[in-house]
């Protein structure tokens, strides 16, 4: 009875694990985005595994004492295999092409049904190394129990810092102003050079009108965690690793051993020897955490689901009940349990750009701050805007196009304050993407659309967009040679060296 039980243990775990694998090995990546603790997550990632394999245990007694148990096992043995390839897709390095696993299955099927009629000797060892199996992956549920309880314990670094000068009436605030602001995935040839006939976007252009454009950026690399500490740091960073204690360490491109990333190593630190007041409100990484000991006033937010259909802020019979209910949906639709998660990631995309645009007008408005940095979460994916009906959306059909307009929307928002402001002429600004739409990361998702595909032309332009406002500037630019983003960091420094800037 032990072993039946740990055998679904074993199943339940794995008809899961692409929930929680991102958990397992101490979770880096997905704590590095999670601005609260994971253990509401993590134990309702251990409930899941428990009442699944209840599940199976209670289906099997039920049937082993009958004639119908033997058909049972027949089944088991036919569809395990390909609804677990089924299950754990997502954790393949490809793209399984349509049509495969209904390949697979039927071969998988008329070779068991073979074995069992024409070859029963071969089709009982099949049955014994089945069993075998379920005895090893009860080994590896427990190690994933395990490694989720190790996770549960994890205290996250601190999500915000508030600044004296924010929480009293101030004088107005004499100093240059530099604001740097990275719209996450803003892509120059889909916002300026292959402009979709449809789509306007009247901040950006008011903004090219009287900056420099950057017509040939070369990017620092492909993914944003490394992208913003390079930015920050001036040196090209291609990995990191997330200690349990939330110590960042960084590899730099081309040198030797791992180091830690404080805000001592950033332009933050430079700001503050310079006498200027900083401020940060951000997406997707723990500024405050890693870069909050040269921050003044920082603020990040990251509501996004962070691993499976689980998301932090949901209440935890909500985050247990979530995971069940698409095994339930995939069983009878595939196609529409897809679309549904993916709507649920609309909706936890929304809240965090809501909440981050919010702060980030706010703290503009105080005009306190000396460096600002803004980190938006449009317009990467998941597309939360209807640019149709100027309106948010619910559902899982709008484009990357949807999601640039909403960038200007916000960019127009933006800029309103900070021109409203005495401290304009004398404010520098910097608009730019971290990295190019990467649309072989997105075009096999529930969310790319035919607009998204027309669009892209198939085609990966890994530049991003880079405009720079210097303080009076009213005539446009246009640098067209190789410039590698990296080299912002310069001009910032630049910048807040007082020095005159030059591209």
């Amino acid at each position: 009875m032990l072993k039946k039980f740990a055998q679904c243990l074993g199943l339940s775990s794995l008809v899961l694990v692409a929930n929680y694998v991102d958990l397992l090995g101490g979770g880096d990546n997905v704590r590095l985005h999670a601005p609260f603790a994971l253990r509401g997550i993590a134990f309702a990632q251990i409930a899941d595994i428990l009442i699944v394999a209840v599940v199976i245990f209670i289906i099997l007694a039920a049937f082993q004492r009958t004639r119908f148990y033997r058909w049972l096992k027949l089944l088991i043995v036919i569809a395990v295999p390909p609804y677990l390839i089924f299950r754990t897709q997502p954790l393949f390095p490809f793209v399984m092409r349509p049509g495969v696993l209904i390949l697979l299955t039927a071969i998988w099927t008329l070779s068991v049904l073979l074995l069992r009629t024409k070859f029963p000797p071969w089709y009982r060892i099949l049955l014994r190394a089945g069993d075998m199996t379920g005895v090893f992956t009860a080994a590896f549920a427990l190690l994933s129990i395990v490694q989720l309880l190790w996770v549960a314990h994890w205290k996250p670094a601190p999500q915000q810092r508030t600044a004296l000068w924010t929480t009293s009436p101030q004088p107005q605030r004499n100093h240059p102003r530099l604001v740097w602001i990275v719209f996450d995935e803003l892509s120059y040839n889909q916002a300026f050079e292959h402009r979709a006939h449809d789509l306007e976007l009247p901040n950006f252009d008011a903004l090219r009108n009287q900056s420099t454009v950057f017509a040939n950026v070369q990017p620092i690399g492909y993914k944003t965690v490394k992208i913003i500490p390079s930015l920050l740091t001036g040196r090209a960073v291609d990995d990191f690793r997330y200690r349990f204690d939330n110590t960042f360490l960084v590899h730099d491109t081309g040198q030797h051993g791992w180091h830690k990333v404080s805000g001592a190593q950033t332009v933050f630190h430079d700001a503050q020897q310079n006498g200027w007041r900083t401020a940060v409100v951000g997406w997707y990484n723990p500024y405050c955490g890693i870069y909050g000991d040269a921050i003044d006033q920082c603020y990040w937010m990251n509501l996004d689901s962070v691993t499976g259909v689980m998301a932090q802020r949901d209440p935890f019979w909500r985050n247990v009940s979530l995971p069940l209910q698409q095994i339930a949906r995939e069983a009878e639709s595939p196609a529409r349990a897809a679309q549904d998660a993916c709507r649920d990631d609309v909706l936890h995309h929304r809240n965090s750009y809501i909440d981050l645009q919010q702060h980030a007008v706010q703290l503009l408005q105080t005009d306190q701050a000396d460096f600002v940095f803004l980190h938006m979460a449009v317009p990467h994916t998941p597309n939360i805007w209807n640019r149709s009906k100027h309106q948010y959306t619910d559902t899982c059909g709008s484009s990357y196009l949807d999601n640039l307009a909403l960038a200007d929307r916000t960019l127009g928002n933006l800029l309103h304050t900070l021109e409203a402001s005495p401290r304009w002429k004398d404010t520098t600004l910097i608009v730019e993407g971290d990295h190019g739409w990467r649309i072989d990361l997105w075009n096999s998702s529930p969310a790319w659309t035919d607009e998204d595909q027309a669009a892209s032309r198939g085609v990966f332009d890994p530049r991003p967009a880079l405009l720079v406002h210097q303080p009076g500037q009213t005539q446009s630019k246009t640098n067209s040679s190789a410039w590698p983003l990296i080299q912002i960091h310069n001009i910032v420094e630049e910048v807040l060296k007082g020095q005159s800037v030059n591209f």
